[in-house]
C-alpha cells in the first residue's frame, strides 16, 4: 500500500494551480504514478482545508485552484450583528 506524501500533495497542487481548473479524470491522467485512491484522498484533504475547490459538473468533478488571497467564510456564530448604523 502506497502512503500519501507531501511530495504527492505538491504534485497535485502544481497541476491544479497550473491549469486553474481541471477535471478529476484529467488530473488522474496527469499523474499516472499515483493511484486513484491516493489522488482522491489528497484532493479530499485539500478541499477540506480550502486550498482547492471541488465542484460537481454534470457527472464529473472539477477542481479549481483557490487564490491565496481568498478568505474562507467564517461561521455565523463568529459575527456580531448590529441593527444600528
Amino acid at each position: 500500500m502506497n502512503s500519501i506524501t507531501n511530495q504527492d500533495e505538491a504534485k497535485i497542487l502544481a497541476v491544479v494551480q497550473g491549469q486553474r481548473s481541471i477535471l478529476f479524470d484529467q488530473l488522474l491522467a496527469a499523474l499516472p504514478e499515483l493511484t486513484w485512491n491516493q489522488v482522491f484522498a489528497i484532493v479530499d484533504e485539500l478541499n477540506r482545508r480550502g486550498v482547492i475547490c471541488l465542484r460537481r459538473r454534470g457527472i464529473e468533478y472539477e477542481l479549481h485552484a483557490r487564490s491565496p488571497l481568498v478568505r474562507l467564510p467564517v461561521a455565523a456564530g463568529d459575527f456580531v450583528l448590529s441593527t444600528t448604523a
